[in-house]
């Protein structure tokens, strides 16, 4: 029987540095992390967190990956629909609260890329909430993706690979972890 695993990706960032770390857990046992370096206000997040996946050694065993959203380091947007057609893993963004869509639109028309962007945050798709969180997701249908954040939600409402990934990534880039 196949071992799966899920993972967690954020990010944490200075004025000049940003790292996003992903953690990989199988059931409640931490299997790994991974960690790579994205550009601030970028539009290298989304090739960034597919290399980091496909790299590596869990990556046949990789049943989802949580985001913390679709924006790292500032406005580095990530496309989850690519992350997910080039990796073949479903991916579920996940929110604490309902983002001000209006005012980010606003926010990333101050790019010269932000056509390229805003259709990026567009194909995410239908923000949900779950009663809990607001998620989009691909790859999966909703109450699967509400099934397996519930099976890696250990405390609190964010899954523990995504928790564990943040607190990783704000001890790297501020020296010590950061609650989330």
């Amino acid at each position: 029987m196949k071992n799966w695993r899920i993972a967690g990706i954020d990010d944490s960032f200075s004025r000049d540095f940003c790292c996003i770390v992903c953690c990989v857990m199988s059931g409640e046992k931490v299997e790994g992390f991974m960690y790579e370096e994205i550009s601030i206000d970028g539009l290298d997040s989304t090739e960034k967190i597919v290399r980091m996946l496909k790299k590596s050694k869990f990556y046949d065993q990789i049943r989802v990956v949580f985001l913390n959203g679709i924006t790292f380091g500032g406005f580095n947007v990530v496309d989850i629909w690519r992350v997910y057609e080039e990796t073949e893993i479903p991916v579920v963004a996940i929110m604490n609260r309902m983002p001000n869509l209006e005012e980010f639109e606003k926010a990333l028309k101050n790019f010269r890329d932000y056509e390229k962007r805003i259709d990026i945050v567009r194909r995410a798709g239908e923000i949900k909430f779950t009663g809990e969180v607001y998620i989009q997701c691909c790859g999966l249908k909703y109450e699967e993706a509400l099934n397996l954040i519930r099976m890696n939600t250990l405390r609190g409402k964010i899954p523990e690979s995504l928790r564990l990934a943040h607190l990783v990534a704000s001890a790297i880039i501020h020296g010590e972890s950061r609650s989330r």
